[in-house]
């Protein structure tokens, strides 16, 4: 939720993340439209609204619940489905952006963008290995031992 004015240094901060992916940006001159700034390249439009919040994110929450009102002001765009729309959050005292991607039906954190060379650097995150009860330590599994579904493709 937005308490106070529009955080202008964010904005400003989102934009020169954005050069560095890559994009150009165009400022949003409708007021009725409630988005901060487009973004886009040769492959991709994405539609784009910064907050910035005071407290750590929690890794399991919600976004679509604790970011009701700019979740849903995304939705609401009139733009075609093809432009893609991503709310960037960011915390004081970080550097870096959360990209979310708003669906119709859900938020989700983008953890890795090859074309962009974004990696979410909280998203990455390694469990830390802990000693365990009888002061051995826990031995990790073989990254190979899961089973990956094959690609989805889409109906013809």
């Amino acid at each position: 939720m937005t308490r106070g004015r529009k955080p202008t240094t964010a904005i400003d901060e989102a934009k020169g993340f954005a050069e560095r992916m890559g994009y150009r940006w165009m400022e949003n001159t409708e007021p009725d439209l409630l988005f901060d700034f487009l973004i886009f390249k040769t492959d991709s439009v994405r539609v784009v609204k910064v907050r910035q919040t005071r407290y750590h994110i929690d890794p399991d929450v919600f976004y679509d619940k604790n970011y009701q009102k700019e979740v849903a002001s995304l939705r609401n765009l009139p733009f075609p489905p093809y432009v893609f729309r991503e709310l960037w959050l960011k915390t004081r005292g970080e550097k870096v952006f959360r990209r979310l991607h708003v669906t119709e039906v859900s938020v989700g954190e983008i953890e890795w963008l090859g074309p962009d060379g974004y990696t979410n650097p909280h998203a990455r995150q390694e469990i830390p290995v802990k000693s365990g009860p009888t002061g051995k330590f826990i031995v990790r599994k073989a990254p190979g031992t899961r089973l990956n579904p094959p690609p989805a493709t889409p109906p013809d």
